[in-house]
């Protein structure tokens, strides 16, 4: 059913806020690299000390940025 590895992402923050380019450029990184699937939000520690809202935030974020880099490659514009 899956393939490849599933990455536990970590939630980058600048200035007490979620750092939301830090975490587009990670999640290119992982797709371009091979990763099978990505958990935002997971076992890395911090899930606990997000806010309902940023919870929600960083899920579309990464499901955002994991899909641009699917179609930009569908396209023949990424590896």
């Amino acid at each position: 059913m899956f393939g490849g590895s599933i990455v536990a992402l970590i939630t980058p923050f600048r200035d007490g806020a979620v750092d939301e380019e830090a975490l587009e450029r990670l999640v290119e990184f992982q797709c371009a690299n091979g990763t099978g699937g990505l958990v935002p939000c997971g076992t890395t520690g911090e899930s606990p000390t997000l806010t309902p809202e940023e919870h929600e935030r960083v899920v579309a974020l990464t499901v955002r940025a994991a899909r641009r880099w699917a179609e930009r490659r569908a396209r023949g514009r990424c590896r």
